[in-house]
């Protein structure tokens, strides 16, 4: 995961020195985020120059964590959703960092209109100081430093309170948005983009300071774009057929056109405008300095500053997109790119899910290698505490390196998927983008149901749209990821009857442990009672009490888990009824 104190993150003090915040380590190996375990999350959003995150959930509410300084998150924050810490002037901050995620909704008016909070949010950009989300009915609203109008609004220098962004939008609806240093993109649902802030637009003259939305043009008018990406001072598009556009500062080669010179328009890239479907991209990411793209074949390519010494460093930069001739025999579907590292995973059929991670300067443990294994790589290596992990989603940022990863599946799943199969349900309805259906599933508060297979959550799709939604994410793997922030005060008593055994005449049960608190309960206590082991992950009620943060003294956060003393024989496992 790399820094996890987003505050100070490449930081010194007042003396000259990095900030040391022991209950802020560096993470050198992936871990469970624990404040958030009990949230089905599908997408993640930060960036290669942002210390701040956006993570949205699979009923498209949004989370923010991360640095608040320039009001990115919004301002001023609640206090149980901040962490005091000193600034650089020796001086408690007046804008304390979020260290966990928090939903968007749980903020007061002031901060997020009711416009906003009644409505779901699809997308979001991050640029260093600034956030863009992104709503389901096609809005775009921003918060944070708007010094040169990246925020979209007039005569403001921070934007404290989530406000939309209006003008040439207003006709619009925007469906994805991206950002940099200082300027924000919005792409919309007829493939057009718009921008706002120091950009270069159409005829605009180069870096022209601009609050309103304008259409860019060049040599993607007329196309339907289907992604965007920006650097520090770059933006890539991707139209729907496979053709690549770049354009902004073309220093060190990151905008793929073979030569050092700036783009004041969207220009095609060459190396994928060929006549040939396969060689054109299929996704597109950007770091700070370079520009990375998977073609239609899955093989990765780059372009720019992505080293420090040697090929790929500031003098001798790749002035067109190279394959990644170390990982050309695999097929990716994912890519990101962050502050100096560089990221793809892939789902290969013979050798399963597995991450290759690169970054040459990566210090903080943001390549999760390992404890005891080196911080930085020039070439990709492969990250072998990804393996066999369902990877949804990344987002590599300035330090730090978020994965959304599906849990296993559980035996309820199971029976559903033999069931599906049995009966090779018709499908009535398309899967949705990006990755069928999900139903991996979490196990929750409550009994175990009746052993019956309810197939009525699927039961519009076919066999093959079933199988592809279900979690392929190894048990054993997953029981080896830690969880972060530890738990230091974990006790092995019952939370309802205060006891360590039964109370005298209980019904014989096991002792449940929370996945996110490591809290013990009996299940016979528990209202309604749980007897014998759930199916999956299990929360308790508390825990799975919606927009409500875990109590500041409870530490709950990252160690391996802990096994609570059974009080009985163990039953056999009981299958759980999954959330729709």
């Amino acid at each position: 995961m790399g820094e996890t104190d987003f505050a100070t993150l490449g930081r010194k003090d007042k003396s000259g020195k990095n900030f040391v915040i022991p209950d802020r380590p560096d993470l050198a190996a992936p871990h469970i985020f624990r404040p958030v375990a009990n949230v089905k999350f599908k997408r993640i959003i930060t960036s290669h120059s942002g210390c701040h995150a956006v993570v949205i959930d699979i009923n498209n509410r949004a989370y923010l964590l991360g640095r608040n300084e320039h009001y990115q998150l919004s301002h001023p924050l609640p206090s149980a959703f901040t962490v005091p810490h000193t600034g650089t002037d020796g001086f408690p901050s007046p804008t304390p960092a979020a260290a966990s995620p928090f939903p968007l909704t749980s903020l007061p008016d002031s901060n997020v209109p009711a416009a906003l909070k009644g409505q779901g949010i699809v997308s979001a950009g991050i640029g260093r100081s600034h956030t863009i989300l992104v709503t389901d009915s096609g809005e775009a609203w921003t918060v944070g430093l708007n010094t040169l109008g990246q925020c979209g609004h007039h005569n403001v220098e921070h934007v404290s309170t989530f406000t939309r962004v209006k003008g040439a939008l207003l006709d619009e609806k925007v469906v994805a948005a991206s950002a940099g240093i200082t300027f924000s993109l919005f792409l919309t649902d007829t493939g057009k983009v718009f921008a706002t802030g120091e950009h270069i637009a159409a005829s605009k003259v180069f870096f022209t300071e601009q609050p309103d939305p304008v259409v860019i043009k060049g040599a993607i008018e007329g196309k339907n774009i289907v992604q965007i990406a920006c650097g520090q001072q770059h933006s890539i598009a991707l139209d729907d057929e496979g053709y690549c556009y770049a354009w902004g500062f073309g220093g060190l080669g990151r905008l793929g056109l073979g030569a050092q010179y700036d783009a004041l328009v969207p220009t095609v890239v060459p190396n994928f405008a060929g006549p040939n479907l396969v060689t054109r991209a299929s996704k597109i990411a950007a770091g700070g300095t370079n520009s990375v793209f998977i073609d239609a074949q899955g093989m990765v390519s780059l372009c720019g500053k992505w080293k420090t010494t040697g090929d790929g460093s500031a003098g001798q930069p790749w002035m067109n997109p190279k394959l990644v001739q170390d990982i050309m025999g695999y097929k990716f579907d994912l890519v990101t790119a962050g502050g100096v590292t560089i990221f793809a995973h892939t789902n290969e059929p013979k050798e399963g899910d597995f991450l290759v991670g690169w970054g040459q300067g990566a210090v903080h443990g943001e390549l999760a290698l390992g404890v005891g294994s080196v911080k930085s790589a020039t070439k990709p290596q492969r990250i072998e505490s990804f393996d066999l992990l369902d990877v949804l989603d990344m987002a590599a940022g300035q330090n730090t390196t978020f994965w959304i990863i599906r849990p296993p599946k559980t035996q309820a799943t199971e029976a559903i998927v033999a069931a599906v199969v049995a009966q090779e349900a018709p499908a009535a309805a398309a899967a949705p983008s990006g990755g069928g259906v999900d139903i991996s599933g979490w196990s929750s508060f409550g009994a175990p149901p009746a052993p019956a297979v309810d197939v009525t959550s699927v039961e519009h799709l076919s066999a093959a749209e079933v199988v592809k939604g279900v979690s392929r994410t190894d048990q054993a793997q997953w029981e080896e990821l830690g969880r972060f922030p530890p738990v230091y005060d974990a006790v092995d008593h019952c939370m309802v009857c205060l006891q360590v055994e039964l109370p005298a005449g209980a019904p014989e049960c096991e002792t449940l442990e929370c996945e996110m608190c490591e809290k013990a309960y009996h299940g016979s206590c528990l209202s309604p009672p749980i007897f014998g082991v759930p199916d999956g992950e299990w929360f308790c009620f508390r825990c799975e009490a919606e927009d409500v943060p875990p109590p500041e003294d409870d530490d709950v956060g990252g160690s391996k888990k802990r096994k609570a003393p059974g009080a009985g024989k163990k039953a056999p496992p009981a299958a759980k009824k999954l959330k729709a």
